[in-house]
């Protein structure tokens, strides 16, 4: 069967969409290389000035030569469709590697004034990017940045878009004169979405947080920028006045070139600008879109579109689950079963896909746990705490996790913490951060406040709502590590009592280690069991209830937290 084609590419894979194009991996059989197409959605050719346009920029982004911008080999048309060959950057995107992990000062300051002098060498030609952000910053094999995806960029000349409004862009990403539609803009637009890229390589969110795109870009218009010492207290001062310019709400008052903008922040002292992993303050806007990193976007050659999410219980098409029949008796016995298991079914509710995707990822732990000390020490010892990477007391009702109620389970924030009440008997519901972690310590405080049976816990290293490690506790006093593997329960220590389980509605502090392939379970600071698989190596991290009885089973969880392992 013939391959695929767009022209004379051989299209292998679709490595990317977005609302302007489709993006390919395919090789291209004359120079014997692999290349990335980008095919322009099919009603866009029809448009005279648009085709005029990107055969104009094509060519003198094609003709500009600079390691920060990616290549453009060809460009052309197809079948009715133009496109656009490009060199195929194997290292994936800025936004896939800020959905890993925040950046140090020093390694933000490194990428910004690589990629700097090729903003300016467009920006020398009459070309606006009008669409820089981390998708479209992508990296070679090697490690080194490049700018993508100048298919919507905007001669500073023209007086008209693609669609007739003069608005082209990202909203979390959008200078406030792309905002107001202005109609002549220059490269000093570029400079203020480079100080929002900068930001959210250090915070892992944007500046500004709203329930919708339109509310993020007239945030960008009317509210003033907020301290990111507030997010990251360990980032120096002199950071405060170069975001400062950068996002200068009048372009007058912004860098003049983005090269500036690098070398003021080479200014900063080396010693401030930090090796170490950065310290993060919750400091969270609930379910709110943010920038593409919090909510997905695959609109960038290789990015992969992929979101924070929270997962729960579908009512029509949610699977039972009795997580191996917990046994009803006293913490005296040792029950062992081989039940079915299957936690939010492949079709359950995914929450608001881009709009409640934003704030859970990589937010900091509780101030206190991070202000150093004014008392002076009496004597040389220190206890070492372990590294917090992310940590939620739930205090905060606007923190990410989901408040929806539907016929399987209610989530809801509430003053005395978070509350997941499940109604239908052997339904699991589930809620999960949106930062994956290899090696980790989970930990949560968690109380059922109702009198029925049921069971809660702990799940890490969730690869989907079909793969995941569960460490639950039963209200009677028993406790069960296992996985689910393809849906189907694979009991790992079975029920077991245990008297450090505080049973009734009682608080237990529980804590799951999940390092390497060594899996164990504390309850207020005991060991319950330690086991050992290596299925899963990586994944998310979350929370969970179930129901054993028709009364319905409500728990209430506080201080979550995931920190580095404690081995």
């Amino acid at each position: 069967m013939a391959k695929k084609k767009i022209a004379r590419y051989e299209i292998q894979s679709e490595i990317g969409r977005g609302g302007m194009a489709a993006v390919y991996l395919a090789h291209d059989p004359n120079f014997r290389r692999n290349v990335a197409v980008k095919l322009v959605a099919g009603n866009l050719e029809h448009n005279t000035d648009f085709r005029e346009r990107f055969e104009r920029e094509a060519r003198l982004i094609a003709r500009i030569e600079h390691p920060a911008i990616v290549p453009v080999y060809d460009f052309g048309e197809h079948n009715g469709q133009l496109y656009l060959v490009m060199r195929y950057m194997q290292g994936g995107t800025l936004a896939d590697k800020i959905k890993k992990e925040i950046f140090t000062l020093r390694d933000s300051i490194q990428l910004i004034s690589q990629i700097a002098p090729a903003l300016d060498a467009v920006h020398s030609q009459g070309i606006v990017h009008r669409d820089l952000k981390p998708g479209n910053i992508l990296f070679d094999n090697f490690g080194n940045p490049a700018i993508s995806d100048f298919g919507i960029a905007h001669f500073s000349t023209a007086t008209s878009d693609l669609t007739g409004s003069a608005i082209i862009g990202t909203p979390s990403y959008m200078s406030p004169e792309q905002v107001r539609a202005d109609a002549e803009l220059d490269g000093r637009s570029d400079i203020y979405a480079l100080g929002v890229i900068l930001f959210e390589m250090l915070t892992g969110h944007g500046p500004f947080r709203a329930n919708t795109p339109m509310s993020v870009a007239l945030k960008h218009l009317t509210d003033a920028l907020p301290s990111i010492r507030t997010f990251r207290p360990d980032l120096p001062t002199e950071l405060e006045s170069i975001l400062s310019k950068a996002l200068a709400k009048n372009r007058d008052e912004r860098f003049a070139s983005a090269s500036e903008l690098a070398r003021e922040l080479q200014t900063i002292p080396e010693s401030l600008q930090g090796a170490s992993k950065p310290i993060l303050v919750k400091k969270s806007s609930g379910n709110d879109i943010a920038t593409e990193v919090d909510a997905g976007d695959a609109s960038a050659v290789g990015e992969t579109g992929s979101a924070s999410r929270v997962e729960s219980d579908r009512a029509a098409e949610s699977p039972k689950s009795n997580l191996g029949n917990p046994p009803s008796q006293s913490p005296t016995s040792k029950i062992s079963s081989r039940g079915k298991f299957q936690i939010a079914s492949a079709a359950g509710l995914i929450i608001f896909l881009f709009i409640a995707c934003g704030a859970i990822i990589l937010y900091g732990a509780w101030a206190g746990f991070f202000r150093g000390q004014n008392a002076t020490p009496t004597n040389t010892t220190t206890v070492s705490q372990p590294t917090v990477l992310f940590a939620d007391d739930f205090s905060d009702p606007n923190s990410g996790w989901p408040t929806i109620e539907n016929a399987q389970a209610k989530y809801s924030y509430q003053p005395d913490g978070y509350h997941i009440l499940v109604y239908v008997v052997n339904s699991a519901p589930w809620a999960k951060t949106g930062r994956q972690d290899n090696n980790a310590s989970i930990y949560v405080d968690a109380a059922p406040i109702s009198n029925s049976n049921g069971f809660y816990g702990l799940l890490c290293r969730i690869q989907d709502n079909q793969n995941f490690y569960y460490f639950i506790v039963q209200n009677n006093g028993v406790f069960a590590i296992g996985k689910s593997n393809d849906g189907a329960l694979q009991p790992l220590a079975e029920w077991t009592a245990s008297s450090a389980i505080h049973q009734g509605n009682q608080t237990n502090r529980l804590r799951a280690d999940c390092f390497g392939s060594t899996l164990r379970f504390y309850a207020n600071d005991i060991l319950l069991g330690t086991v050992s698989d290596a299925d899963f190596a990586t994944g998310y991290s979350g929370i969970i209830a179930n129901a054993l009885d028709t009364q319905g089973f409500e728990v209430v969880f506080n201080n979550f937290q995931i920190t580095e392992p404690n081995q």
